[in-house]
């Protein structure tokens, strides 16, 4: 049986872009290696309770995929899948909605965020300035990612893309 990753829909409250959406699930979509009919139970679960405004389909073929999330704690090894998801309304408060098949966990590396803000990869490219790639491959800008973890913080990637390598 596959772990659960939740996915969270806006920006927490203590992040700057607080109540905004993340877009994570359509960056998601764009990421795993399945066609668009093996996600359409997922898309029409997952729109059902969120609204949709046609208008943002250009914005939406334009995002970044999303290839990673990162999270606390070192509990994830590459080969498990996970079932990813998001709550449908309050978190822990409502009924999640799986958004997509399965994933296969690729590559996972460990991260830890200093009481400064410095953002540490485990990794073999140790040295080199990569955040901004790491940033992009979660979906996210450098400065968004930084303001999303408490410091000091330690966790993993996981990473469900085989072509990314730090």
């Amino acid at each position: 049986m596959a772990k659960i990753i939740t996915f969270s829909r806006t920006f927490p409250a203590y992040h700057p872009k607080a109540g905004q959406p993340t877009d994570f699930v359509h960056k998601i979509w764009k990421s795993i290696p399945v066609d668009q009919i093996q996600l359409v139970p997922y898309a029409e679960a997952y729109f059902k309770t969120f609204p949709w405004d046609p208008i943002q389909v250009e914005r939406f073929s334009k995002m970044l995929p999303k290839h990673h999330t990162i999270r606390a704690g070192h509990r994830w090894e590459a080969g498990e899948v996970f079932s990813p998801r998001v709550w449908s309304g309050k978190p822990y408060n409502s009924p999640m909605i799986t958004i997509a098949p399965d994933i296969k966990i690729e590559k996972v590396w460990n991260v830890e965020v200093d009481e400064d803000g410095c953002f540490w990869v485990y990794c073999n490219r140790e040295g080199e300035d990569i955040l901004d790639e790491v940033a992009q491959n979660d979906g996210l800008s450098r400065k968004d990612l930084l303001e999303w973890f408490d410091k000091p913080f330690a966790g993993q990637i996981i990473c469900w893309n085989k072509n990314i390598s730090y």
